[in-house]
């Protein structure tokens, strides 16, 4: 048996969020959009009768955010809805042993903006935060 120093000094190659992303299955919500980075789910959830929008974004995606929130833009065919952040304060969480992060953001709506996401055809999805735009496209069911 021999032994090599040389392996025992080299470092580990980490995988990049572009390879991780894809690969990670979250329960927690339904896919709906992507790009060539991240990872968007969403759900229409309900609480104390208020119905809001739960998201999270799976991949290199990584922010921290205080009192400003964001906002989501829904882009339609001939229309587009923008949505206000529930929290002002966004904070990332990085996937452990991994370079991805996960950002979990909730959105205030009501019962027609709920149904106008659930009805008509989404073109593209925008995260809008202080400087920053991401922009994800759809999947299709």
């Amino acid at each position: 048996m021999s032994f090599s120093f040389s392996n025992l000094f080299k470092t580990k190659k980490n995988k990049n969020s572009v390879e991780i992303a894809p690969k990670i299955e979250y329960n927690g919500a339904t896919k709906y959009a992507e790009n060539t980075t991240n990872d968007a789910y969403l759900d229409f959830e309900e609480l104390g009768g208020f119905p809001y929008l739960k998201t999270i974004i799976i991949g290199d995606f990584s922010t921290k955010i205080k009192r400003t929130g964001c906002k989501l833009s829904f882009i339609f065919e001939n229309d587009s809805l923008t949505l206000n952040s529930d929290n002002t304060d966004i904070d990332s969480t990085q996937i452990k042993n991994t370079s991805a992060y996960f950002t979990e953001i909730d959105f205030e709506l009501d019962d027609h903006e709920a149904s106008k996401i659930k009805n008509e055809k989404v073109i593209e999805l925008k995260y809008i935060f202080k400087s920053k735009t991401i922009s994800f496209k759809p999947i299709e069911f």
